[in-house]
């Protein structure tokens, strides 16, 4: 009896629970696991659980964000839901996809300046991929229609020589040889575009656009450059009141 009650004593100095009877003796190590440390293993099990489902979460309603976006992007039709969604999704992976059909609407309805902007801004956080020649070519262009054309040059140079496998270089190239053109050099733009055409002969729509371009230099006449003292004496001349004109004869 009083070899019991130590037992008791001791355990209770201890502050070990007493070991349930008929535990098999292979469960004991699993027991003792259990009592020193069985509480903090639920507590990590539980926070790893509400992590994990918090990041599901995250990722689910990201997702669906971004389905979201991409589905809009493809219905909008109108600067103001392009400008729209981009304000909406922004943020999201279809930000970018978005952002870069509104400068082309800029570009369209010429807005250069926000075309610009919009390209900028796309080339910024990261085209998505296959997206980024896209964007810098558009670039080049704004610079075009804002008669940057010093910088426009320089970008479709830049495309051409790095990115000359790309789809979309015969647009850099007529890039090039619209700028020669307006800055008076008619026949080098001829020349690229000859060159350009021989690449290109396979590809019946790039033909047509060369050719197209063609025609318009051929006709472009820059206009004559005029002193402001010609301005000055057109002004003055439209100015000048004009003699009155006689009035008839009174019919006899």
């Amino acid at each position: 009896m009083s070899e019991e009650k130590s037992v008791a004593t001791e355990v209770a100095k201890t502050g070990l629970a007493p070991i349930p009877e008929n535990l098999p003796e292979e469960l004991l190590p699993l027991y003792d696991w259990w009592k020193a440390s069985g509480k903090q293993f639920l507590i990590t099990v539980t926070a790893a659980a509400v992590i994990l489902g918090g990041a599901f979460t995250f990722k689910h309603v990201r997702a669906a964000k971004i389905a979201s976006a991409n589905q809009e992007v493809l219905k909008a039709s109108s600067l103001d839901e392009l400008e729209t969604v981009v304000a909406k999704y922004g943020s999201t992976k279809a930000g970018n996809a978005a952002r870069l059909r509104l400068a082309k609407a800029y570009y369209d309805a010429s807005k250069y300046e926000e075309a610009l902007q919009a390209y900028d801004t796309c080339l910024r956080k990261g085209a998505p991929v296959g997206f980024k020649e896209i964007a810098e070519l558009g670039r080049a262009h704004a610079l075009e229609g804002l008669n940057r054309l010093d910088e426009a040059m320089a970008a479709y140079q830049r495309f051409d020589k790095t990115l000359s496998d790309h789809f979309l270089h015969p647009q850099a190239v007529m890039g090039i040889a619209r700028i020669l053109t307006l800055q008076g050099n008619k026949d080098a733009a001829k020349k690229l575009l000859e060159e350009l055409k021989a690449q290109k002969t396979d590809v019946p729509a790039w033909e047509m656009a060369i050719a197209s371009l063609e025609g318009v230099i051929t006709r472009y006449q820059p206009r004559a450059e005029r002193s402001l003292f010609d301005t000055a004496n057109d002004a003055a001349g439209a100015a000048a009141p004009t003699s009155p004109t006689p009035a008839p004869a009174a019919a006899q």
